[in-house]
């Protein structure tokens, strides 16, 4: 008689694991804002993957684009160089990463960062940005 009991509770907790772990897999994700596909006509939409040296610097790079991008519509030139090197050597693991950029811009634009948004599921950061 025992035997006869353990049974439905055992199938039943097989049951529940299985309704769990397809709830998990069907987490919902956030649909991005309508900036990130429509902007605005004075506007511009940029975007950064996930960076190496963290979120502020995942910012900067989305930033960096979006005045590029401003710049470039008014016949701006914005010269961008960045630098990175990398070591390993083979009896260690030992590597380097040096960051370096620098801006030099012919003529003043101002901008302001309007809004930012963060795609956790892909790490990417998207940021809306105005010229002033």
């Amino acid at each position: 008689m025992i035997k006869a009991i353990k049974k439905p509770l055992f199938l039943s907790n097989i049951l529940i694991g299985v309704a769990l772990l397809a709830s998990c897999a069907t987490s919902p994700t956030s649909d991005p804002p309508d900036w990130v596909s429509s902007p605005e006509h004075h506007q511009v939409v940029a975007n950064c993957e996930s960076h190496a040296l963290g979120k502020y610097k995942q910012q900067e790079c989305a930033v960096t684009r979006a005045r590029l991008e401003l710049a470039a519509r008014k016949g701006i030139e914005i010269k961008s160089v960045s630098v990175m090197t990398e070591s390993a050597n083979s009896l260690r693991s030992n590597s380097t990463l040096n960051g370096k950029t620098v801006q030099e811009v012919n003529s003043k634009i101002k901008t302001r960062l309007v809004e930012t948004y963060h795609d956790v599921q892909r790490d990417i950061l998207w940021v809306l940005v105005e010229e002033n």
